[in-house]
């Protein structure tokens, strides 16, 4: 089992932050690189449809909101890895907040290749989320 993790510190108060990332089926607006978004069990599944068509199931498996976190796991999809649950949180900082995504997997292929992917799709993520923010 490999783990992954990437902080970001954001300007936004973490309040603001968390009402973005609490919508487990409203990522597609601020995750690049995806065509939509579709929210499928009252929206505790989303199927992440990537841009040739082929797409990502997850399942939100825990939502904490006085912690300011939330949980999911990758059903099916193209990815290069088996089990993986991931959890974002939202931690206040001074006037902004900290925003941390975890996520557990085993790799398939080289672990390095694989960690390297998984950093780059959260460092994006959440570039694309202080962007949706109107932060720069």
């Amino acid at each position: 089992m490999l783990e992954v993790t990437v902080d970001a510190e954001f300007k936004t108060p973490a309040a603001k932050v968390w009402m973005a990332v609490r919508d487990f089926c409203g990522i597609g607006k601020w995750l690049p690189g995806i065509q939509r978004v579709e929210a499928e069990n009252d929206g505790k599944r989303r199927r992440v449809v990537l841009p040739d068509g082929q797409a990502v199931v997850e399942d939100e498996i825990s939502r904490d909101e006085s912690g300011m976190s939330l949980s999911y796991r990758v059903v099916e999809g193209p990815m290069p890895f088996t089990d993986y649950v991931s959890t974002i949180s939202v931690q206040p900082a001074g006037n902004g907040c900290s925003v941390r995504w975890a996520g557990r997997f085993t790799p398939i292929g080289p672990e390095e290749k694989v960690a390297r992917l998984v950093k780059g799709i959260y460092g994006s993520a959440l570039k694309g989320l202080r962007g949706y923010l109107g932060e720069s």
